[in-house]
């Protein structure tokens, strides 16, 4: 069985070979994010995903799909992008733990990416 460093690591390698994030500088997205959450949350910073320039909609549903993981199991196997995401974490049901949980985990996931996802030469990765 691995551990969730593994997982993590896994994750993010999967997310950084579908290839460049765009946006203005690249895979510098990565790095606004975790400063974001932990000024507004992850709630706020996520809604960020359906206003922003491209890259925050790749991110978040990456953020999606890793918390979603099976080994990882912090949200429902049936959520694949932000939109479900945000929807499950805001469902009355879903308790505040929940979002502890995937905050926590997500600035986790973040700290991979901002080692693994790399801007090239041309601002993308």
């Amino acid at each position: 069985m691995q551990n969730l460093e593994q997982i993590r690591a896994r994750n993010v390698l999967k997310f950084a070979a579908q290839g460049p994030i765009g946006g203005d500088k690249g895979g510098e997205v990565i790095k606004k994010i975790p400063s974001l959450i932990q000024n507004h949350g992850l709630l706020a910073t996520a809604a960020y995903s359906f206003s922003e320039k491209e890259g925050w909609p790749k991110v978040f549903d990456a953020i999606a799909v890793h918390l979603a993981d099976e080994h990882v199991a912090i949200v429902p196997a049936k959520i694949k992008d932000r939109r479900a995401l945000l929807e499950h974490l805001t469902a009355p049901d879903t308790p505040s733990e929940v979002l502890k949980q995937a905050t926590t985990e997500t600035m986790a996931w973040l700290t991979y990416a901002r080692r693994f996802v790399k801007k090239d030469k041309e601002g993308a990765r």
